[in-house]
């Protein structure tokens, strides 16, 4: 089950990879704009494209605006985002928490961090209780 949701996100990063670059091309834009627009390096841009890195939602949206493109474009027809108010929150607080981190204020960035660690753990410990409960079910096949 794992082998098939990796397998289901390393096809969804190279689709999406396929896109930025078809879309890159059709505008006649280098690897090297791109990475300068992101703040990153040529050879990144060329594993995003390649699906060998899996993108940031955030530069994700950056390319989007970039290329006056709606972000659903990057995505196969059966994972369209159809959150665009969720996500849209989701943009504006990674900015927010991209500016705390550039304040570098040691209290502030600390505070974040520690935030970021207590949403973490809780996603862990649902993660657990989740394959727990699966684990936990009889197996319909071996009754």
């Amino acid at each position: 089950m794992v082998k098939e949701k990796k397998s289901k996100d390393d096809n969804l990063f190279k689709f999406i990879g396929k896109r930025i670059r078809e879309k890159r091309k059709e505008l006649k834009v280098s690897q090297g704009t791109i990475a300068d627009l992101l703040d990153i390096s040529d050879t990144q841009i060329f594993k995003f494209e390649t699906g060998e890195s899996k993108i940031a939602l955030d530069y994700l949206f950056k390319l989007a605006d970039f290329f006056h493109a709606d972000i659903n474009y990057f995505f196969p027809e059966n994972e369209k985002i159809t959150h665009f108010s969720a996500i849209s929150q989701l943009e504006k607080r990674i900015v927010s928490i991209k500016k705390i981190y550039s304040y570098n204020d040691e209290n502030l960035i600390d505070s974040v961090n520690n935030c970021i660690d207590s949403i973490q753990q809780t996603i862990l410990k649902k993660q657990q209780k989740q394959k727990e409960r699966r684990d936990a079910k009889p197996d319909k096949n071996n009754n």
